[in-house]
């Protein structure tokens, strides 16, 4: 499992603004077609996250909402990015979400990136 340190998910920001740049107006047509039409639309879409996916990434919405798994105090959890914000600021548990995001602060020490 692929674990990333802060400086590499913000190093990544300007792929996740330009795939989201492309994505979300998809996404918004999604809702409105049906049959053949929404397949292809559902198939673009996956095709310009798969790219983010492969790499470890881990898409929650289409609008531009991801998760970073990394190592805090050596126990996992997510660093969050979400569309708009121009850095990584919040981290959370693997089970509480969104809602349950937290400001990473100064004294936090997560892990560099790694594979395991």
């Amino acid at each position: 499992m692929r674990h990333f340190g802060i400086e590499e998910a913000n190093g990544l920001i300007p792929l996740l603004r330009r795939t989201f740049q492309t994505v979300r107006p998809l996404a918004e047509k999604l809702d409105d077609t049906q049959g053949p039409e929404h397949d292809a639309l559902a198939e673009k879409i996956q095709g310009e996250l798969q790219p983010l996916v492969d790499s470890g990434i881990e898409v929650k919405a289409l609008d531009g909402l991801v998760d970073f798994r990394a190592l805090l105090e050596g126990r996992t959890v997510y660093l969050c990015w979400r569309w708009g914000e121009e850095r990584i600021t919040h981290w959370h548990e693997l089970d509480t979400g969104f809602a349950g995001r937290r400001p990473i602060k100064a004294g936090d020490t997560f892990g560099k990136s790694y594979l395991s």
